[in-house]
């Protein structure tokens, strides 16, 4: 949650930011009550949305599947994805499901195609240096 956090706050701060920089100048120009209607937007309607962007995209099957233990293989049509809890399926990711990759010091995203911030973490002590390399090929490829 906190990378597709960071990336969802990176992508719509303007839509946050706006409401309260409205509220501080009306407050500032007409009352000073709405330096109220800012501090219950900030304290209601933003929990609210991060309340959305955990049951939306923190509760996803791609969000389970990055958390449970599992096995990833690499081939020329896509990741494999293998579970040891024997009561998941197997699930292939084909490389045109793969729109980019992000790399970040602990984590390797696999932004997906569908929905928005529909995303496949694997952690990046576990993606060797020439499979991550291998996943930015095959997606080069796949584009």
């Amino acid at each position: 949650m906190r990378q597709l956090g960071s990336i969802f706050f990176g992508e719509n701060w303007l839509w946050m930011v706006a409401p309260l920089a409205v509220c501080g100048v009306f407050a500032y120009w007409i009352d000073v009550r709405f330096i109220f209607v800012a501090f219950m937007t900030l304290l209601v309607l933003m929990p609210m949305i991060l309340a959305l962007l955990y049951i939306y995209y923190g509760l996803s099957p791609e969000a389970r599947w990055s958390i449970m233990e599992k096995t990833a293989t690499l081939d020329e049509d896509g990741i494999t994805l293998k579970f040891t809890d024997e009561r998941m399926k197997t699930h292939a990711i084909r490389w045109d499901d793969v729109r980019y990759i992000i790399e970040n010091n602990d984590v390797v995203m696999l932004m997906l195609k569908g929905s928005r911030y529909r995303c496949l973490m694997l952690p990046a002590s576990a993606v060797d240096p020439d499979v991550a390399q291998a996943f930015r090929q095959f997606t080069a490829q796949a584009h």
